[in-house]
């Protein structure tokens, strides 16, 4: 069995893994989502919260509750919020299309900037312009998500769910993940140059640059197509901020007023979506880099 086959195989275990413990967690988590939803009128009385917890099967036992509302997710039917009573399956139709697009852009932009760069500081290792643009990365990966975002609207970024606010915000989203390719890029590419091939390339009188977009950087990729995966998730998260920052109706303002609301069936759902994007991610990652080391076919 493949390493492919076997993820394939573990990718629903995993998926129901992340639902039960988050559905446990938000089960466990203060505050009672009726309370919260009757506290919205005044003068509730007693009578009204305990039809609320009956029509969202509050008053349940949390297994059963668990098994009625995976049954429903399976068709893909994440019942209706606590906040607002509308579908949740339509309110995740309309933040989808954003924080996709941010997700997106944000990870093009960190690898068409990360890759060459990383790529240039190792080729001038040691060089005094190679430090400071290294310092300098270290420097912008200090600086915390808000404040970027915060500096980027002070300085006439726009607000709201237009295009240009999502282009801004992915941009300030893929800065840390920029740093960490970059990174990653310079030492997977520092070690390929000390092979001994490339060695025998340069001996039979190949040019250096020939050696080093030809030979090294193909070879120096591999590592960073495992990092495909795992970025993925830092930048979900990360939209949480860019979203609040910027007022673009994603799924991280979303989950960030659900959270206030004790919104239960969109925090799921919104777990569901977000596991799903990073096994996809994963698997992705494993399927180019089968592509790229043709090695990997091979292995069992």
């Amino acid at each position: 069995m493949g390493r492919l086959t076997r993820r394939l195989y573990a990718l629903p275990l995993t998926l129901l893994g992340i639902t039960l413990c988050t559905f446990v967690l938000l089960a466990l988590a203060p505050g009672d989502p009726a309370e919260v939803r009757a506290g919205q009128g005044r003068g509730v009385s007693a009578e009204s919260i305990a039809e609320l917890r009956r029509t969202f099967h509050l008053d349940q036992p949390l297994a059963t509750r668990y098994l009625y509302w995976l049954g429903r997710t399976v068709r893909l039917d994440f019942g209706r919020s606590l906040a607002d009573g509308l579908p949740v399956r339509d309110k995740l139709a309309r933040a989808l299309p954003a924080t996709a697009a941010l997700a997106l852009l944000a990870t093009l932009f960190a690898w068409v900037v990360a890759v060459p760069l990383g790529a240039t500081l190792a080729a001038r290792d040691g060089r005094p312009l190679a430090r400071v643009a290294t310092a300098l990365l270290y420097g912008v990966y200090s600086l915390p998500l808000a404040a970027v975002t915060l500096l980027a609207l002070r300085a006439g970024a726009p607000f709201g769910s237009s295009a240009g606010a999502i282009v801004v915000g992915a941009a300030c989203l893929s800065l840390a993940a920029l740093v960490r390719l970059a990174r990653q890029q310079r030492t997977a590419m520092l070690q390929v140059l000390r092979a001994d091939f490339l060695r025998t390339a340069r001996a039979v009188g190949a040019g250096e640059r020939r050696v080093l977009f030809r030979h090294a950087l193909p070879n120096a990729l591999l590592p960073m197509v495992t990092l495909l995966g795992g970025e993925l998730p830092a930048l979900l998260s990360g939209s949480v901020i860019v979203e609040q920052v910027f007022g673009i109706h994603g799924l991280g303002l979303l989950g960030f007023d659900a959270v206030l609301a004790r919104d239960y069936p969109t925090l799921l759902a919104l777990t569901v979506v977000g596991a799903l994007f990073t096994l996809a991610g994963v698997l992705l990652a494993d399927l180019a880099y089968a592509l790229v080391d043709p090695r990997l076919k091979e292995r069992p």
